[in-house]
């Protein structure tokens, strides 16, 4: 170990070297006339200072001395306040903050003097300097190694990030990597290049469909699988995990490009390793990237929702990305050569489709839709830019980046027409400014589970829409709590509002009761679905709540796309709901699912898609009586079209009875579309 060798060359400052002595970060050390200011242990930590720079190539601008600190009581010493000063923080040289000062805290050396004693327990000896490094490591989210030396005898600590966060005795230190070096012999780095579009060359390859499954976890060696093995992880606390990967991931190559255009120097990824790489480094910079990329997203949402910030974060202060060394090393690995950013939106739509719902679908299938369902839905209503769409129970918020998809092929499509067909100069992520206006302000979500927003916020993050209105929300809570009030929707206020949407595309669950007095009177003082005889029932279903409240949202004329059970169509219990329903709604088309479609993910309850377009004014049951006759002569007037589809595309057990080419969009699912729109249309 180099600290080994300790032979007091510095007592006297003249001897320092004078790279050393001049250089402006290490003035501290030195009085005016260049004596040391502790005399006593100052050349030790010059010595300690030149092997961290000669010996394990720490750049001398990644270091500072005597950094301030100040404990909060608990910390040090019985519990009272301390203050203190750091001897050597080395910082990591990935990492600046605004205004481009070092950051994230890495090594931290705490320097004695040579006639204390190892162990010693008198005033200032080793017990008291120990205790004095172990608050500087505990007050610092980052700090991984620390140093405890008087120059005659050195040890070095690692920290356990996990509290209570002790030192543990190690060997030796891994050479430091500079980012500079990393650049240097890195496989995935980005450079200038002014030939590559934006300048920018990023060392990185777009995804396909089935590397990226391969990657995520079908195979053994996949990053699900490493999760579940090293961690000890259940399936679903693995698929967390690996979505905050994903966010990290994706936030590193944006942060990496943005640090080359400004600096103009080559910078190496963070998910970037290599021969020389400390997996301990790389543990304290993935996790650090995930909190830049938390901070990123807060800095994001609040440019356009202000402080209301809370409900809608994908990850919140007391998420961490924090592994086993080796585990991280792993998924670093894997995941390194591949550009989330430049693959397509159907790839980056795919990855939490067949990640995490087929792959994992008996530990997450509550949470998603099959995607020929999601297609079909879509298919159907043909959203525009023009549309305002919602999802008040989104899960996955798969159906909103598929209508999001949807909507940018059409406006690829329409941008090339009017191009003279010439696809040239047209970037098919960004293909209109209409439709960079409907991804930014058009897309709403609601979902109730906190760790399923995290897969929401990460797949809408994905797929280019970091603005889309999603929120951690009880759909079914009083509808006042949820508008803070307000009563009007749009043109003024788009969303989760009366009226708020024009469209909205959703798999509510099934089978639970809605039993909450006040939220049930709370619908039935808007003549909802729960005011039966002049009197308010006492449970409803979910799924029939959910329509009441799909309706509420709704505008007038607006569409509605709603996966229910089919006991909601045909039982006799469920006549006055039906009756309720249209006398809110013009039903458009009933299609059949076969039984199998939710079998493979747990639910064998057999279910169809209802779309519906709400009226210009709901009919209360006193106004139908009154009407009666109007009412249906009107209504006999318009069609509605009936399907059935027999093929989704898999069977019960969820092994596919089409080609891998049709399974998200079966023959069944596109003749289906098709017929509705040439029988029927909106």
């Amino acid at each position: 170990m180099p600290f080994s060798d300790f032979t007091n060359p510095y007592q006297n400052p003249a001897n320092i070297p004078q790279k050393y002595r001049q250089h402006i970060d290490l003035q501290k050390l030195f009085k005016a006339d260049g004596s040391y200011v502790r005399p006593a242990e100052d050349p030790v930590t010059m010595w300690a200072l030149q092997i961290l720079v000669e010996q394990y190539g720490v750049p001398i601008q990644a270091m500072e001395l005597e950094l301030n600190a100040d404990f909060a009581e608990g910390t040090y010493q019985s519990g009272r306040r301390y203050q203190g000063r750091a001897d050597v923080v080395v910082y990591d040289d990935r990492y600046a903050d605004s205004v481009g000062n070092l950051d994230v805290a890495f090594i931290m050396v705490e320097a004695m003097e040579p006639s204390k004693k190892v162990g010693g327990t008198e005033g200032e000896g080793w017990v008291d300097h120990l205790n004095r490094l172990n608050a500087y490591m505990s007050a610092s989210p980052s700090a991984r190694y620390a140093i405890l030396t008087n120059g005659k005898h050195t040890v070095i600590y690692r920290r356990d990030l996990d509290y209570p966060r002790k030192l543990e005795i190690i060997g030796d230190l891994q050479k430091y990597e500079s980012a500079r070096e990393a650049a240097q012999h890195s496989f995935y780095t980005v450079i200038l290049n002014p030939s590559e579009p934006d300048g920018i060359q990023t060392g990185l390859t777009p995804l396909t469909r089935d590397k990226f499954r391969e990657v995520l976890g079908d195979t053994r060696s996949g990053c699900h699988s490493i999760l579940r093995d090293n961690e000890g992880l259940q399936p679903q606390e693995a698929v967390d995990a690996m979505v905050k990967f994903l966010f990290a991931k994706w936030y590193d190559e944006q942060a990496t490009i943005d640090l080359v255009k400004q600096t103009g120097e080559s910078r190496a990824y963070v998910f970037s390793v290599s021969n020389e790489t400390d997996p301990e480094r790389l543990l304290v910079q993935v996790r650090d990237t995930f909190e830049k990329a938390k901070q990123w997203e807060r800095e994001t949402l609040a440019k356009k929702f202000g402080d209301d910030l809370g409900v809608r974060l994908a990850f919140n202060e007391a998420d961490v990305l924090q592994f086993k060394p080796h585990t991280t090393m792993e998924i670093v690995k894997r995941l390194q050569p591949w550009s989330l950013r430049k693959s397509s939106a159907d790839v980056k739509g795919g990855v939490f489709e067949d990640f995490l719902s087929k792959t994992f679908r008996d530990d997450l299938g509550q949470y998603f839709t099959p995607t020929p369902v999601i297609n079909l839905m879509v298919g159907i209503l043909q959203p525009t830019v023009n549309d305002y769409v919602g999802d008040p129970a989104c899960g996955s918020a798969r159906m909103l980046t598929h209508v999001l998809d949807y909507v940018r092929k059409q406006e690829y499509a329409k941008a090339i027409a009017n191009n003279g067909g010439n696809p040239k100069g047209i970037n098919p992520e960004e293909p209109t400014q209409e439709f960079i206006k409907f991804r930014d302000n058009h897309l709403f979500g609601a979902e109730y589970s906190r760790n399923v927003m995290h897969v929401a916020r990460v797949n809408t993050l994905m797929n280019g829409a970091q603005y889309a209105d999603l929120k951690v929300m009880d759909s079914l809570e009083r509808l006042s709590s949820i508008t803070g009030g307000i009563s009007e929707g749009l043109p003024e206020r788009p969303g989760f509002y009366l009226g708020g949407l024009t469209m909205i595309l959703t798999n509510p669950p099934f089978g639970s009761k809605l039993t909450n007095a006040n939220v049930l009177k709370d619908f039935a003082a808007r003549d909802g679905v729960t005011k039966k005889k002049g009197k308010v029932v006492k449970t409803i279903s979910q799924e029939v709540a959910f329509i009441n409240r799909c309706l509420e949202y709704l505008a007038p004329n607006a569409k509605l796309a709603i996966v229910l059970p089919d006991g909601v169509l045909a039982t006799s219990s469920m006549q006055d709901v039906r009756d309720w329903i249209l006398r809110w709604a013009r039903l458009k088309a009933v299609i059949s699912l076969p039984q199998e479609t939710f079998t493979p993910y747990g639910a064998g309850v057999k279910t169809s898609v209802v779309f519906l377009e709400k009226r210009e004014t709901s009919l209360s049951a006193e106004a139908q009586l009154e009407l009666g006759k109007e009412v249906i002569e009107a209504d006999e007037d318009y069609e509605v079209y009936m399907a059935r589809i027999d093929d989704i595309g898999y069977d019960a057990t969820g092994r596919l009875s089409v080609s891998e080419e049709e399974a998200h969009l079966p023959l069944e699912i596109v003749e289906t579309v098709t017929d509705f729109e040439s029988l029927s249309g909106w």
